[in-house]
This record gives C-alpha cells, sequence and structure tokens, in this order.
C-alpha cells in the first residue's frame, strides 16, 4: 500500500517513463491508482509496461462506457487528445479524484482547466522523496534517467531545478 493516502487517475506517460527507468515504485506514493481500460491497452496490452511490474502497486482498472466518453468528450472540448487521456479525465471527474498522473502537456492543460492537480513523472519522483519513499541520490538519478533515457520530452534545465529544489529541501 502507498505510503500516503493519496488516490490518483494514472495516463499512461508516468507509467510508460518510470518503468523505462525502473522506477515504478514511486508510484507506490500514491494509496491507490485508478487506470482506465484505453490506458492499459496503451500500456500493458502494447507491451511498453509488463503487468508483472505492476503488481506492488495498488491498481484499479475501469472500463468506462463509450458513449459516456464520447459524450464528455465532446461537451469538455477533449476530442484532440487521445482516448486514453479522455478516460483519465472522465474517470477523476467520476471517482471525484482530482489528482491526474500525466506527462502530456494538453492533457496537463485540460485538467487544470477542469479544476484537476496534474502531476508528471518528475512530480511523483518528488513526491516519493518527500516522502521518505526514496533516498535523494535515488530521486538525483531517476530525475536524471528521465531526461537521458525514458521516453519523456523533458529539458535538462527543468530537471537541474527540479534536483536543485530536492537538495534545497533536505
Amino acid at each position: 500500500m502507498g505510503v500516503g493516502d493519496e488516490i490518483a487517475i494514472v495516463d499512461a506517460g508516468p507509467l510508460i517513463h518510470l518503468a523505462e527507468i525502473d522506477a515504478l515504485r514511486a508510484l507506490t506514493v500514491f494509496s491507490r491508482l485508478h487506470l482506465p481500460q484505453a490506458v492499459w491497452v496503451e500500456t500493458v496490452e502494447q507491451g511498453r509496461v509488463s503487468a508483472d511490474r505492476l503488481i506492488n502497486l495498488q491498481v484499479t482498472r475501469h472500463t468506462l462506457i463509450p458513449l459516456e466518453v464520447t459524450q464528455f468528450s465532446q461537451t469538455q472540448d477533449l476530442t484532440a487528445l487521445h482516448r486514453g487521456e479522455q478516460e483519465c479525465l472522465l474517470l477523476c471527474k467520476q471517482l471525484n479524484v482530482p489528482l491526474l498522473l500525466t506527462d502530456d502537456l494538453a492533457a496537463r492543460d485540460v485538467a487544470k482547466r477542469l479544476g484537476l492537480l496534474p502531476v508528471g513523472s518528475l512530480g511523483v519522483v518528488v513526491r516519493a522523496y518527500r516522502q521518505g519513499l526514496i533516498l535523494l541520490n535515488e530521486a538525483e538519478r531517476f530525475l536524471t534517467e528521465l531526461y537521458s533515457v525514458s521516453s519523456l520530452f523533458v529539458t535538462r534545465d527543468i530537471v537541474d531545478i527540479t534536483i536543485q529544489q530536492l537538495r534545497l529541501a533536505r
């Protein structure tokens, strides 16, 4: 179970990027993760994240009604987003969970517009460090590898600023 009692809806990006650097355990900072079926398909069924690697996470999968997703996407002007992001945003509203884990900039913008808090892979690592789940050297390595190893698009400057802030918060 997670360190805190925080629940989040998780998009494909953080699962993929944290898996690429062997840092999925940082997600145990959340007591429960809700994962829509479209994200499961994009990550596990497409072979980008092994289902075995998700076992230690408290994950609940959800199958949403396609018509509800379509209607929500149209009424909220989400048609430019991928299906997984649309399902994540709807699930946030359905479950009244204000925290969306996503690395997609467009999804982050929409989440903010909908009154949700978007947190990306870097933010997950920072939370895991602040809650004592990982050590500073691990957090620094994970942040650096998100830039240098994973497929996440992030600038070196952002990573350096994040690491500097972690060091100051010690």
